[in-house]
């Protein structure tokens, strides 16, 4: 062996092949071996033409030019791009295993707050990942170790200074060869080129554009590059937005405009809290005012953003779907959305105050929440909670008389005791007997965590509903409840499907919502409904100034609307459930929707994208 290590050093050439070779297998072995595990995530085969070729053209042109470099500069360029990779390769990894979506920049503005929420059980993905991850470290010290020293002969930087326009071509070729001739997307929604155009199924993407063109298409995307290099289409987009507007047909008035007009309203994100949750046995308070209530029973809440909560908290209040990539946080803070659910309702003299245990720069809420019309943001610490009763709903009700002091009022109450991780939680360490003694004995651990988690989210709605009839205020108040995402911290989707009876991960998202009001018959409404539905709704009812043209969803009373847009673009109407996997017929009405359905989401990424209403 150390013969075989000094022959390698004394021959420079050998060196030069051999570190090349290594870098270039590093790159090539982490793109592959991820599509390989993944495999049979999206449509596109492992051994399409597509993705292999995006993958061989960016490691050789990566490979070309780290041979171009001096020996102390290329042993820094191999480290920092061999680093970063094999981060991303693993960080790809992590975040299938913990969200079902790959990895995108977009995630980034909520990471340093879903960093606060990482348990160690979130972190677990196959072996083979962990063998690649090391084998692609390996690599990369090899090939750093291997860096031959003295300038390269003058033939091998002209290949290698070749290689790297060359590679750019093939690149640009691949692209505009296989990803450019787009159909119409009611032919069909999973043709590459849309995919590829479109860049919001992230778990289509990457196996379809292969993990380096997948990596340099989503910075772009998310980091506006595309927008910058193509400002001067930015007047063509607004003149489009406007044409759009303008001709889009509203929800007319219906028996139910202007029916709770004036009252309080109490709007109530529920965290974590799925349909089979509600029950009388561990949340007979919610149970109760769900038979009481007007109940839509077929409410869906799609994954758009990889953070759960804030995705749906953000369409409620503002009636937008923000792209499902390439979202920065300015997007929330700083751009102007005049028809907030907030806004409205302050311009017929309501008070609007939010509320949620986490400190006001988890999400950047207090600057967000503010942005969208709200007077202020409470934290658990201006509640009054302390550090050791945070994750206890419970506590929330130490501002009930700020939420109640001024009306009307708007009380925006974001929950949190059904939040993961449960292992080893304080709620479950509290409630977990209490949840154990009243399931059967082989029930599964994490839905006896999550039962006992609802309880405690119960015990406070139970409180102030109990508070409010006290005071008179249900008189005069609207309770509004929904989710914000179906339970994912079971870590099973299959679980989570039992419950449901469903064994679609798009149909899983059903999700609880409905409106309590005293003197409104209780009801059960078949009509499907989406969390982009809620606002337009509620904007009906308390007939705000608004005809709601500018919102993705519609007013759930009204004729519009109707379905669920999930996503990947499947729909489902309560009647047909559209999946262009499950589905050979494509009917001129399936073509409409497909359209209508892209169109809506088009407008509401572009209104976001270029801050449309700041004019």
């Amino acid at each position: 062996m150390r013969r075989i290590l000094i022959f390698i050093r004394e021959r420079r050439w050998l060196r030069d092949l051999l570190c090349s070779m290594f870098f270039f297998c590093m790159l090539v072995g982490l793109d592959g071996s991820l599509r390989f595990i993944y495999r049979g995530v999206g449509v596109t085969s492992f051994g399409a033409a597509v993705p292999w070729g995006f993958t061989l053209a960016w490691s050789v042109m990566l490979t070309a030019f780290i041979r171009l470099l001096p020996q102390l500069i290329q042993r820094i360029a191999i480290c920092i791009i061999g680093i970063v990779f094999n981060i991303l390769y693993l960080v790809n990894a992590v975040m299938y295993v913990a969200k079902g979506n790959f990895f995108s920049f977009s995630a980034l503005i909520f990471a340093a707050d879903g960093f606060k929420f990482l348990d160690a059980s979130y972190l677990q993905v196959r072996k083979l990942v962990w063998f690649c991850f090391f084998c692609g470290l390996i690599a990369m010290t090899a090939a750093a170790v291997l860096s031959p020293p003295g300038p390269r002969r003058l033939p091998s930087q002209i290949i290698s200074l070749a290689l790297i326009p060359l590679c750019i071509f093939a690149i640009n070729w691949n692209r505009d060869k296989h990803l450019t001739d787009r159909l119409a997307i009611h032919f069909n929604i999973y043709q590459a080129s849309l995919l590829y155009e479109d860049f919001s199924n992230l778990n289509e993407c990457l196996p379809l554009a292969g993990l380096y063109q997948y990596t340099f298409r989503d910075f772009c995307m998310t980091y506006g590059v595309y927008d910058r290099l193509h400002q001067i289409e930015n007047s063509d987009t607004i003149a489009e937005l406007d044409t759009w507007y303008a001709e889009r047909e509203t929800d007319p008035d219906n028996e139910w405009t202007g029916v709770y007009a004036g009252k309080n309203l109490l709007l109530i994100q529920l965290e974590a809290i799925d349909t089979w949750m509600i029950n009388e046995e561990f949340m007979p308070n919610l149970y109760e005012i769900q038979q009481k209530s007007l109940d839509f029973v077929q409410h869906y809440t799609p994954l758009y953003l990889d953070a759960g909560t804030f995705n749906t908290e953000m369409i409620v209040n503002t009636g937008f779907v923000s792209p499902f990539t390439g979202s920065t946080s300015s997007m929330y803070s700083h751009n102007t959305y005049p028809e907030t659910l907030a806004k409205l309702l302050v311009q017929e003299g309501y008070t609007a105050n939010s509320f949620h245990r986490s400190s006001g720069d988890i999400y950047n809420r207090a600057e967000i929440h503010e942005n969208w019309g709200y007077s202020h943001y409470y934290s658990g610490q201006e509640m009054g909670i302390k550090s050791k009763d945070l994750d206890f709903d419970t506590q929330l009700l130490k501002a009930y008389d700020t939420m109640t002091a001024e009306k009307p009022f708007l009380s925006f109450i974001i929950t949190y005791s059904a939040h993961g991780p449960y292992v080893d939680s304080a709620v479950s360490e509290k409630y977990y007997n209490f949840a154990a003694q009243r399931l059967p004995k082989d029930t599964d651990e994490m839905l006896i965590h999550a039962f006992a988690h609802a309880y405690e989210t119960d015990q406070m709605i139970g409180q102030i509903y109990e508070r409010l009839d006290k005071d008179g205020l249900l008189e005069n108040t609207v309770l509004v409840f929904y989710g914000d995402h179906y339970n994912y911290y079971t870590l099973s989707d299959e679980i989570v499907m039992a419950q449901k009876d469903v064994w679609d991960k798009n149909l899983i998202t059903r999700t609880p919502f409905f409106i309590c009001e005293k003197h409104t018959q209780p009801q059960k409404i078949e009509k499907v409904t989406s969390h982009i539905d809620v606002l337009p709704t509620l904007v009906n009812l308390f007939g705000l100034d608004t005809d709601g043209r500018y919102y993705v969803g519609n007013d759930a009373f009204s004729e519009n609307g109707g379905y669920v847009i999930f996503g990947d673009y499947s729909w489902f109407d309560g009647i047909t459930y559209w999946n262009s996997l499950g589905n050979a017929e494509i009917t001129e009405q399936i073509s409409q929707r497909n359209a209508e359905i892209k169109q809506r989401l088009q407008m509401s990424w572009d209104v976001m994208r270029f801050n449309y209403f700041d004019k």
